[in-house]
This record gives C-alpha cells, sequence and structure tokens, in this order.
C-alpha cells in the first residue's frame, strides 16, 4: 500500500508525520537528491552542516525533520528523496552556469519540459510583481489569475514526473509513505494512473485533526492555492469566482505570517494564523478587496492586519 501523505514543512505537522512514517518500510521524500543526505541519515556528518547546506527558508523544521529521518533510518526505514522536476530544474542552472544556453539546454534529454514550464511561471510571477506596485486592481489581478494559470501546469508537470518515478522505484509488498505538499493533490491522479489496480493508494491530510478541531474549511488552504489548484485539476474556472479568489489572494499574502512560527503558546501556530486570515479574507467581496488593496499595497503585515480588521468592523 501506498499512503500519499499531504502536509507542509511547518514544525507543527512534524509529530503526525512521524507517527505515520513509522508505519511504513519506505519514505519518499518531496525533495531532489543531495548530495549530503546520507551521509547526514548515516550520522557520517552533523544536521548543522546539513541543515545549513540546505540554505532551506524554515531551518527549525529542516532540523528536527533530519534528526527525526536519522532514527527511522537507523530504526531499519528506506529513506528515498524522489523529486525530479527540481531535479532536472537544478540541471539546468548548473548547465546555465557553465555557460551552456536555453537553445542547447532544451535539446537535452528531459529538460525541455521542465524548461519551459519553470520560465512561464517565472515570467508570470515577474509580471505580476512589476504590475503590483502600481498598477490599477483590475490588472492586478488578471495578473494574478496568469500566474496561477501557469503554475497549475507547472504543477501538473511536477506531479506527472514525480508520480513517474515513485512507480518506477515502488517495490510491490512494501508499505511506502509518499510526502506532498498540500497543493500538490494532482499527484494523486497522475499516481492512480500509473499504478491502476497494482496497488492501493490511501490519501492522508497529516493536520486534519488540528484542522477539524479548529473548525478549519477547505484544508485551510489559501484563495491563492485552491484558485491554482482549480486550473490544475479542472483547466478553467468561472471568470466570477477566479476574479474573487485573485483578488482575496492579493489580501491574504500581505496578512499571512511568512517566517517560520515555532510552537510555544500553540501546538499549530501556522494553522491558526492561516485560519485566522482565510476567516478574515472569505468576508471580502471583490470591491472590499479593491479598496483594501489600495490602503495596504505597501504596508508591513501587522499595519495591513490592522487595516483588514478595522475594515470589516
Amino acid at each position: 500500500m501506498l499512503t500519499l501523505a499531504f502536509s507542509s514543512h511547518h514544525i507543527e505537522t512534524l509529530p503526525f508525520a512521524q507517527r505515520e512514517m513509522k508505519r511504513h518500510q519506505i519514505i519518499m521524500l518531496e525533495e531532489p537528491p543531495s548530495p549530503k543526505f546520507f551521509p547526514m541519515v548515516e550520522g557520517r556528518i552533523s544536521i548543522d552542516e546539513y541543515v545549513m547546506d540546505s540554505e532551506s527558508a524554515f531551518p527549525e523544521f529542516e532540523f528536527l525533520m533530519a534528526e527525526m529521518l536519522q532514527a527511522l533510518h537507523h530504526e531499519g526505514r528506506e529513506i528515498v528523496q524522489v523529486e525530479p522536476y527540481l531535479e532536472k530544474l537544478i540541471q539546468i542552472h548548473e548547465h546555465f552556469a557553465d555557460g551552456i544556453g536555453p537553445e542547447q539546454v532544451t535539446k537535452m534529454p528531459g529538460l525541455k519540459d521542465v524548461y519551459k514550464a519553470e520560465k512561464a511561471a517565472t515570467g508570470a510571477l515577474i509580471h505580476f510583481y512589476v504590475l503590483s506596485v502600481k498598477a490599477p486592481f483590475d490588472r492586478v489581478v488578471e495578473a494574478v489569475k496568469a500566474f496561477a494559470r501557469e503554475d497549475a501546469k507547472r504543477l501538473a508537470l511536477r506531479s506527472k514526473l514525480r508520480a513517474q518515478d515513485i512507480a518506477l522505484l515502488h517495490k510491490t509488498g512494501k508499505e511506502t509513505y509518499i510526502e506532498a505538499g498540500y497543493i500538490h493533490y494532482p499527484l494523486y491522479l497522475f499516481l492512480r494512473r500509473q499504478f491502476r489496480q497494482r496497488d492501493t493508494i490511501r490519501v492522508l491530510y497529516l493536520m486534519q485533526p488540528v484542522l477539524r478541531q479548529l473548525g478549519a474549511k477547505r484544508r485551510n488552504m489559501g484563495p491563492g492555492d485552491i484558485l491554482t489548484l482549480y486550473y490544475a485539476l479542472h483547466g478553467s474556472l468561472a471568470r466570477d469566482t477566479a476574479n474573487l479568489l485573485a483578488a482575496r489572494s492579493l489580501i491574504y499574502i500581505k496578512l499571512v505570517k511568512k517566517q517560520e512560527l515555532v510552537p510555544a503558546d500553540s501546538d499549530a501556530p501556522h494553522s491558526e494564523d492561516e485560519l485566522r486570515v482565510n476567516r478574515l479574507v472569505d468576508r471580502l467581496a471583490i470591491q472590499d478587496c479593491e479598496r483594501l488593496f489600495g490602503q495596504i499595497r505597501f504596508a508591513k503585515g501587522e499595519e495591513a492586519l490592522e487595516v483588514v480588521k478595522r475594515y470589516l468592523v
């Protein structure tokens, strides 16, 4: 059986991940192979050195995750890094660093589709950043949707490539844990196509017990991720709904905390923060988003949060 476990790179997910990983013989991580990974899990280099080399945006999570993987490895679990899209993207950047241009890179086996998807998504993101500074609200909303569409294509390609590699690495009869980010639900569809009747795929949302207790909905996903998933799964979305999600996402990204939150007063600080922000933006019509965007376009997180709270009183 395969367990497709959806989670995030937040410390609060680790107890749930550890419990599930212990039930499996093979653990497939959502990351490209790193030359220092196996020396780390085998204890030949320090976790500090490994985390420093990874340059992670969530270093506390990476450190605790590495400790957990070391223990699982010593208990006999087989741990594999499987993320071919990012692996190919690293290869592309290495070729660029060696002075090899895009025309040559796209002729190399397996790199063309990744290059095209990454170029389109990155271009759309840069276009959004440029417009977000001073363009009218409706043009910024269109830029959000354009990026979401390109990001959805990239997401689908990532999922397809990863499903193919997982199918190749899968060992019949071995209980396998597959790590995946919340937005990577298309991976489940591609895995179903790969395995058909060969094995059972169990879908697990690691934080679901916490989210249910908090009263969160839609897996606690922000409006931008929901928009991207709609495009990835269905290819299109009603214009009014897409506009509203895109508009709300402009407010959401200003309010949600970006820094790593370490559990202290709360066991699930990221989930609680995302829930608070979702409950605020769910109350906003597109006209509300337009008014608020003009007020918080250049505001910092806490300042923007206070503006939105006062607006909704």
